[in-house]
């Protein structure tokens, strides 16, 4: 999968996959509101996967 930019939102998100095999140089951008997803659990552990294969995740706006 090429390098690529996503955005997680309450509303909306990549699958779950597409997020897991983002590679090196990729980055995803997390909203606040991604937190009150139901599967955020899910997510989460999406996100760490794809950050141990060197994307970067950020917290957007007030995260607290």
């Amino acid at each position: 999968m090429p390098v690529q930019i996503v955005d997680i939102r309450q509303e909306s998100a990549p699958a779950l996959g597409d997020i897991r095999a983002l590679e090196a140089g990729s980055w995803i951008y997390i909203f606040p509101n991604a937190k009150d997803r139901k599967d955020w659990p899910r997510y989460s552990a999406a996100i760490a996967h794809a950050v141990s294969r060197g994307a970067s995740a950020s917290w957007m706006g007030e995260h607290a």
